[in-house]
């Protein structure tokens, strides 16, 4: 399982796992779009960015972050993410569709993506980290 909801006093806190670096990033995303939007959106709209951070909990950082904005700024109710990597951060594609209250109401509004406990670890299987949704 790339997430799982681990137990917190107030906010929601995933443990998340990837193979890769490439599949932590993305699962990151997937376990957010989860918690904002359980009812999974179509793949109508992308919406492209990039990030330039070498750092690596910093760098999950802004693009937990970056999606959350485009989420509200954009009214888009997301469904996946592809990240590519590149020598000074990564280039990120979001898919998903405008957000309509009464098809993706119910999720958890997410007010912000904390640093404490994000720590990256490589392990047996791949790579893990902790990643604490402020809401």
């Amino acid at each position: 399982m790339p997430f799982f909801e681990r137990e917190h006093t107030a906010d929601v806190l995933m443990q998340v796992c990837g193979a890769t670096k490439k599949e932590l990033f993305e699962d990151a995303a997937q376990a957010l779009f989860s918690v904002m939007f359980p009812s999974r959106a179509k793949e109508e709209a992308t919406i492209r960015f990039t990030l330039h951070e070498e750092d690596g909990e910093q760098l999950l950082h802004e693009f937990l972050s970056e999606i959350l904005y485009y989420a509200e700024v954009e009214c888009v109710a997301l469904s996946r993410a592809e990240v590519t990597f590149t020598s000074s951060g990564l280039s990120a594609e979001l898919f998903g569709e405008p957000f309509r209250r009464e098809k993706h109401a119910g999720g958890t509004e997410v007010k912000g993506v904390s640093l404490s406990g994000m720590e990256i670890t490589r392990t047996d299987e791949g790579w893990s980290t902790l990643v604490l949704f402020d809401v």
